[in-house]
């Protein structure tokens, strides 16, 4: 119903100003609440078999995989690391993200040893992307696309496992683990704390934990 209004509301706006019509007789208020879709996300078990999956990659592919699930970040702001914008010791990476906004984003243990493991396989300069395709150039976006997806089929999952899906599953772990949502909106770069909160809305294990003891 919504999409049907939507496209009539259109129309008459472009026969109003072509003027075919004198006013638009569609209003808003006939158009029906539609709440905002949850973000998909791993739940724990597919976080589980992902992460077992991910130590059959190579080395390069799994450094990628654990950087996207521990820092956040979206695709295109990990095509443009490079070298000397991580900081292993530190476990922080400076990030360009939308509108050219720079700002620094943590990332696992994990992550790093595995990323110090892969960048020891490589000779070149502070200044090479972080990421590399075997052209020597920085791994792209769609190159990023296909490392996650192939690894979402390995993993068997019932959902396509795209980069922004690790990102997802990023901040719910997050706001599981009792994080705050003005910290978790810095660490994805949201400019608008509401944008955040939608993770708000997606029930943690802790919360169903809570629901089963007191409802049963």
């Amino acid at each position: 119903m919504d999409l049907y209004l939507s496209t009539l509301s259109s129309f008459f706006h472009f026969c109003l100003a072509e003027d075919y019509v004198d006013n638009v007789i569609i209003k808003n208020r006939w158009r029906p609440k539609i709440p905002h879709a949850l973000p998909k996300y791993l739940n724990e078990q597919e976080y589980a078999r992902v992460l077992l999956e991910s130590e059959k990659l190579p080395l390069r592919d799994r450094a990628l995989v654990m950087f996207l699930f521990s820092s956040g970040c979206r695709k295109s702001e990990v095509s443009n690391l490079n070298i000397q914008d991580v900081d292993l010791e530190q476990r922080t990476a400076k990030v360009m993200g939308k509108n050219n906004k720079i700002r620094h984003v943590h990332f696992s243990e994990e992550s790093a040893i595995v990323l110090k493991d892969y960048l020891q396989t490589r000779k070149g300069e502070a200044t090479d992307p972080l990421f590399m395709n075997k052209f020597g150039k920085s791994l792209k976006s769609s190159g990023i696309y296909n490392i996650t997806t192939k690894l979402g089929k390995m993993a068997e999952l019932s959902q396509s496992l795209h980069p922004h899906i690790c990102r997802h599953t990023f901040a719910t772990n997050m706001l599981a683990r009792g994080a705050e949502l003005e910290f978790i909106a810095d660490e994805m770069g949201h400019a608008d704390l509401n944008t955040t909160r939608v993770y708000a809305r997606i029930p943690t294990e802790d919360m169903k934990m809570v629901y089963q003891n007191i409802m049963g």
